[in-house]
């Protein structure tokens, strides 16, 4: 697929992983837009010089009336959505409020989509940012696959992301719409400002001077982590294939394909850091949490044969990448 002049909207597009797949697009030669509530000083979509280079509109993606507009007067040819409320601290202070944003903005969106289509006009392709959230509490030791049921969890964000997800394959089969939805799990990169993360929040310490800590478990859980760049070469890689029954109404894993402890993660941070600064911190963390029984990654075998897709950048390459990031910005 040629991006060259397509008309792109990123809904979330000043968010850390919208703004990496505005910083793609452009460099496709897409033409982009951007619906985000605000543009913050510390997004990757200002500090890489990206926020000249879309149009950016102000809105909400509560505000259906407004998106519905939108549609009618732009003419886009691929939608990312990636919007939403991703904090699992929030979605439990404020279960009402996540719930509204990640279901009923979704609707929203697919509504948006769908009167198009009604109109008789050009209706644009959607790809859904779902999450590994999705799986819930699970009690597999092997890695995930896109047939795994969706679990009760620890909190209000992954039954939100849920139903979001199955809603977009519900258009699709209902409606017709051409949309898929995304899942990964623990995306890093530079940009990244969540600092309830495991790699910005152990970054940060080491920054302070202060030594790498693992609270709420003992590290031995089990994980995985996803550079942002593959994971927008995901979403690129399914936006691309939306036209294949194979591809549309379906769900893909994208993972790292390197399931570790976290423990072993946050040693490869500070030997990450290591490499980056000429120090020398000390390579074990500190451990003040419980052991907790927790496999999580995912079977990203179907991304591979459907779409081509394959994690591409290695670990301590990325996190060095991060490093750098961080202490420049």
């Amino acid at each position: 697929m040629d991006w060259k002049q397509r008309s792109t909207l990123v809904i979330g597009g000043a968010g850390f992983c919208g703004a990496h797949l505005c910083e793609q697009l452009l460099e496709l030669g897409a033409s982009v837009a951007v619906l985000d509530k605000e543009l913050p000083p510390d997004s990757y979509l200002v500090k890489a010089n990206l926020s000249t280079r879309v149009h950016f509109l102000h809105g909400d993606i509560l505000d259906f009336p407004a998106l519905k507009s939108l549609l009618e007067r732009f003419e886009f040819d691929t939608i990312f959505l990636l919007a939403a409320q991703p904090i699992v601290s929030i979605s439990n202070a404020q279960p009402l409020e996540t719930a509204h944003t990640n279901i009923i903005g979704t609707y929203n969106v697919l509504e948006a989509i769908r009167t198009t289509q009604l109109a008789g006009r050009s209706t644009p392709r959607l790809v859904f940012a779902s999450s590994g959230a999705y799986y819930g509490a699970t009690q597999t030791t092997e890695a995930i696959d896109e047939e795994s049921p969706a679990l009760v969890a620890g909190n209000i964000y992954a039954p939100t992301k849920a139903a979001a997800d199955l809603a977009v394959r519900c258009y699709v089969k209902v409606y017709g719409l051409r949309a898929a939805s995304c899942r990964w799990m623990n995306t890093y990169g530079p940009g990244d400002t969540n600092f309830t993360r495991i790699v910005p929040a152990t970054i940060q310490r080491l920054m302070n001077g202060e030594r790498a800590l693992i609270d709420g478990t003992d590290g031995s859980n089990i994980l995985e982590l996803l550079h942002v760049r593959d994971m927008i070469a995901g979403y690129l890689a399914t936006a691309e294939k939306l036209d294949d029954d194979k591809v549309s109404g379906e769900a893909f894993n994208f993972g790292g394909g390197a399931p570790m402890t976290l423990k072993d993660l946050v040693i490869e941070i500070i030997r990450a850091w290591n490499a980056e600064t000429g120090e020398a911190r000390v390579e074990i963390p500190l451990i003040t949490g419980p052991k907790i029984e927790s496999v999580k990654y995912l079977d990203i075998s179907k991304a591979q044969r459907v779409l081509g897709w394959q994690p591409e950048l290695d670990l301590h390459d990325g996190l060095r990448e991060a490093v750098r990031w961080y202490r420049e910005n």
